[in-house]
């Protein structure tokens, strides 16, 4: 007899879809940060855009892809990706920061020069904003799966950590961190994965995603890693994050710092989740659960919005509602699965780090 992995067999493509972007996500939420690569720092790329041509676009992504395969095998590109702009802005731009900072499209020509591993894209807002700042070095430390720990200890592949591309030069930095330090991860295994899954396969989602949660315990169930694992943690992150800002003061005095939230995933009308087909993983659990998954993220933000003010740091929370991943494709800034906007699951859009660019740009320009 076959075993269908979703109770409800009018979900079994969406929750498929969820389980297979679990297994995609893992890799980018258990990578390290990295070191500065030698030779020539190549042009900050330009945007996709819709003059290029398919055969540009896949070239520079596969040749771009293959640099960063060949870095990672002989040890000598695993750090952060260095790229040469005009000059007309900041002289040099450090962005750290996790896969909310690094990771966008995952297509031909998108695929940004750097660690695979890292995942950094060049539509990712880092990228977008050294583009229209017009710097003279861009420093991209960004990494998939990146955690605090991570600005300061050795990546598990031996890569030095972000906090290492920052120095007196550095006069701006951007900083996106804290999701995977609360339990971003373990959240969606347990509030949308696991409730979707047949108890007998149960243990084969656990494995594929155990990078996901880890320092998490998903099995307890969405309340517990909301309520008890995730709270602790934040409270945690709050008190880590001054001694973050703190040695971002020392090695970079005179920079400015920027730092950026996290887009809304989870809309704040719960009708909206019941009529979305992308958001139907979230109808498995209660709406008390689905209204704990959005204060989860809001909370995410609070904590990161009330240290960078402590810090007298600039912060853009990029929340705006009418485009979390239960909206329609195209006005879609955090997408579920990825299928309908090439995004990495659970992760921005290209058009959410677009919106994210902006937000920066705005915020510096009002300083």
């Amino acid at each position: 007899m076959r075993t269908s992995l979703l109770r409800r067999p009018s979900r079994r493509l969406v929750a498929g879809a969820a389980a297979a972007a679990a297994v995609l996500l893992s890799p980018l939420l258990a990578s390290p940060a990295g070191a500065v690569p030698a030779g020539a720092a190549p042009a900050i790329p330009a945007p996709i855009t819709p003059e290029t041509t398919p055969l540009e676009a896949a070239g520079g992504s596969v040749q771009t892809l293959g640099a960063g395969v060949a870095g990672q095998v002989t040890g000598t590109g695993l750090g952060p990706s260095v790229m040469a702009g005009p000059g007309t802005g900041p002289s040099k731009y450090v962005a750290l920061g996790d896969s909310y900072a690094a990771v966008g499209r995952i297509a031909p020509g998108a695929w940004g020069a750097g660690p695979v591993a890292c995942v950094r894209t060049s539509d990712a807002y880092p990228t977008a904003l050294a583009r229209e700042l017009g710097v003279g070095t861009f420093v991209n430390a960004t990494c998939g799966g990146a955690v605090v720990d991570d600005f300061r200890a050795a990546g598990r592949t031996g890569a030095p950590p972000q906090f290492d591309a920052l120095d007196a030069d550095t006069d701006l930095v951007s900083m996106t961190i804290g999701g995977n330090d609360v339990g971003f991860g373990a959240v969606i295994v347990a509030c949308a994965l696991r409730p979707n899954t047949a108890p007998g396969l149960l243990p084969l989602v656990d494995g594929a995603t155990g990078n996901l949660s880890k320092g998490f315990d998903p099995t307890t169930g969405c309340s517990d890693v909301i309520d008890r694992q995730a709270a602790e943690a934040l409270e945690r992150l709050d008190q880590r994050l001054d001694g973050v800002y703190a040695e971002i003061s020392e090695r970079a005095p005179r920079a400015r710092v920027v730092t950026i939230g996290y887009l809304a995933a989870v809309p704040e009308d719960d009708a909206i989740v019941r009529q979305s087909p992308s958001c139907a993983p979230f109808m498995v659990i209660s709406a008390e659960e689905r209204a704990k998954v959005r204060g989860f993220q809001d909370s995410i933000n609070r904590v990161v919005r009330d240290a960078a003010e402590r810090n007298g740091v600039t912060v853009v929370i990029p929340d705006e509602p009418g485009h979390s991943m239960c909206t329609s494709p195209e006005t879609r800034w955090v997408d579920f699965t990825g299928l309908e906007t090439g995004a990495v699951p659970v992760h921005p859009t290209s058009a959410g780090h677009a919106h994210v660019a902006d937000r920066v740009l705005a915020a510096l320009a009002d300083a």
